[in-house]
């Protein structure tokens, strides 16, 4: 199932993020749809905390959107209409802006996975050691190399399974995080999945994964 290369293999970037292989994340992922048959294998990991310069960032953010609402409520105090419009408009095209860009981003995701294009999903995952993906039956991988691993595994064996998203709904965070859940359709067959996503705006504007989340829907 596993090679012993794949057995004995350590993680240089994250060494006490997995002790099992990714080979095994491809079997399980596989196996809980129905695809193929394998055993689940328990996986410990051990989370990271956010870097300094992600928290500086968010706090940047954080503090646009608490000046312009606190400026919004000021003019509507002042009966300031008109500035109190063009700072409503700013505030919703903000927030906009973002939830469009971050649906793209989920989009972009599911085409990745549908067609096996690893590049595009590396490209789409934040390079970071606490990003975080527990695929279905399985426990959380964490760290950006260990997570690209287990989805090669996953693109080397799934022949033409595709999945598509359903039922998507975004929610932002001060426009520096947003939560994404949807349902997955999985083709072939009539399996679906709940899926929490988890975006981060990076230091360059572009929202990037950093959780994916995703287990059976027994009803």
């Amino acid at each position: 199932w596993a090679s012993s290369t794949l057995r004995n293999r350590t993680t240089r970037r994250c060494p006490a993020a997995v002790h099992r292989p990714a080979a095994a994340m491809a079997t399980v992922f596989l196996a809980v749809l129905g695809l193929i048959q394998g055993p689940i294998m328990p996986i410990r990991y051990h989370a990271s905390a956010r870097s300094t310069r992600h928290a500086a960032m968010c706090d940047l953010q954080l503090g646009k959107l608490a000046y312009l609402e606190k400026q919004l409520a000021a003019a509507v105090k002042g009966q300031d209409f008109s500035e109190a419009a063009a700072l409503r408009d700013e505030l919703a095209r903000l927030l906009m802006d973002s939830e469009l860009a971050v649906l793209s981003a989920n989009a972009e995701f599911y085409r990745a996975f549908s067609e096996g294009d690893s590049a595009a999903m590396k490209d789409l995952w934040l390079a970071s050691e606490s990003v975080v993906c527990v695929h279905p039956g399985h426990e959380a991988l964490v760290g950006h190399q260990v997570v690209m691993d287990s989805w090669g595994q996953i693109f080397e064996t799934k022949g033409s399974m595709s999945v598509s998203a359903s039922s998507v709904r975004c929610h932002l965070h001060a426009d520096t995080v947003a939560r994404v859940t949807c349902i997955e359709q999985v083709k072939p067959g009539d399996n679906r999945l709940a899926a929490t996503n988890l975006f981060e705006r990076h230091t360059d504007g572009r929202w990037r994964m950093s959780l994916h989340q995703a287990g059976p829907i027994m009803t």
